[in-house]
């Protein structure tokens, strides 16, 4: 999908929760299979991965990238923004 298409482009962290629905540590990914990804605050220490989303008109959310860091996603984040978002214009 174009990039144009997102109206809006945020940074949100991800933690990994294994089979039993809990939250996998970043030093035990590489041990602990992972089943799936919720919406964690800045704080959290389970954080394993920064996305960025762009978001499209009918609200829906699309993850574009997944970054090691904060500041690697937001990065990405405003490239994207002041390039490619409807908002900017």
């Amino acid at each position: 999908m174009p990039l144009t298409n997102y109206h809006r482009f945020f940074v949100q962290g991800l933690v990994a929760q294994c089979e039993h629905g809990l939250p996998i540590p970043p030093e035990s990914l590489q041990e602990v299979a992972v089943v799936s990804h919720v919406f964690a605050d800045d704080s959290d220490p389970n954080v394993s991965t920064w996305a960025v989303f762009g978001v499209l008109a009918d609200k829906s959310v699309d993850n574009l990238a997944d970054c090691p860091t904060r500041a690697i996603a937001q990065a990405i984040a405003d490239s994207l923004s002041a390039t490619h978002s409807k908002a900017a214009a």
